[in-house]
């Protein structure tokens, strides 16, 4: 970053004890420590003296004593003053040169906005829009009447599919699908017939979504992804399902179709969710859980079918007993010469 210690202070509002004009070589973890780097700690109770050129560390070390004698940056948060040095960092999308590439395909019925990026092989059908500092990489696919917003980024090999909407600053990592046909059929006459799917999906402001996971669209109507909601990688969303704001959707997680979820919810990396069921604002549905019915607000469920929290663990408590009660029943049994 070619950054001292004082201006890197600046950028993340530090309290700085050491050497001012110290320039760090780069960025690095306390697991790989690199010589004159810079990292962070969120617990200063077991670190060693490691490696490098400065710590970030938690105001409320001040007092104590930390066994590192090298250059300290206090602040209140030190994960968030280490993001914000990996975003100066990240120069992925920042040397991109706004314009259209030869290989690339934008209809003449497209709008384009300012200082767009439309990568080699991509493909920007009628119809469509593309906002302003918008970067479309390569071999994308942006169907007809799409909308797209401002500063989106959207990876290699990525589809949006008719009709859907992405507001400003969404991310769409590589090879995930928004628009996808939702998986709706009817049984008639012996037969799976196809119901169409003629809704569209709506990403609102600030959403990301992980590579390879899947969308759908609505039936009719719109799937939505409520605003600042994060969704790894390898998840799959049903039609006409609702997310809303602030969301965590970890990955290999399923929702099925129609669905509601309210803001601040988090699921866990394999949950599955039944179809037409509600999850109440800032519910945690935990791992593996499978979920059946509503989740109120708050509740925190795990299994499956899913138990709340305290239930869950009361239940595993007897289960883990399971085979010495076994033991004594089948004691009892042979004493007594009840059940047969």
């Amino acid at each position: 970053m070619n950054l001292t210690l004082a201006e890197i202070a600046k950028i993340i509002n530090a309290e700085l004890k050491g050497n001012p004009d110290f320039i760090p070589s780069g960025l690095c973890g306390l697991d790989a420590p690199a010589q004159n780097a810079i990292t962070y700690a969120g617990d200063i109770k077991n670190i060693k003296t490691p490696p490098v050129g400065a710590l970030i560390v938690p105001a409320g070390a001040k007092g104590a004593a930390i066994a590192y004698d090298g250059n300290l940056l206090f602040v209140e948060n030190p994960e968030w003053a280490f993001t914000l040095l990996l975003r100066r960092a990240d120069t992925l999308n920042k040397d991109i040169k706004p314009g259209v590439h030869p290989r690339a395909f934008v209809s003449g019925k497209a709008i384009i906005g300012k200082n767009v990026y439309i990568g080699p092989n991509a493909t920007v059908e009628a119809g469509a829009e593309i906002g302003d500092n918008t970067i479309i990489h390569p071999n994308v696919y942006i169907g007809r009447n799409v909308k797209v917003g401002r500063f989106c980024i959207i990876y290699p090999n990525a589809t949006v599919r008719e009709d859907c909407v992405l507001k400003n600053k969404v991310i769409l990592q590589p090879g995930c699908v928004i628009g996808g046909d939702g998986f709706g059929y009817i049984f008639h006459e012996g037969r799976h017939e196809k119901i169409p799917q003629i809704g569209n999906v709506v990403l609102e402001d600030d959403v990301e979504i992980g590579s390879n996971t899947t969308i759908d669209r609505a039936k009719i109507n719109s799937t939505v992804i409520g605003a600042n909601t994060k969704i790894d990688n390898l998840v799959q969303i049903g039609h006409n399902v609702r997310i809303g704001i602030s969301g965590i959707v970890v990955s290999q997680a399923g929702i099925a179709g129609s669905a509601v979820l309210g803001n601040g919810v988090i699921i866990a990396g394999q949950a599955g969710l039944s179809g037409h069921l509600k999850v109440g604002d800032r519910a945690t549905v935990g791992p593996q859980a499978g979920i059946m019915s509503d989740v109120p607000a708050g509740a925190k469920m795990l299994g499956s079918p899913a138990l709340e929290y305290g239930e869950f663990m009361r239940s595993y408590a007897v289960l883990k007993k399971m085979p010495e009660l076994y033991k004594e029943f089948l004691a009892l049994k042979k004493k007594f010469k009840f059940f047969g």
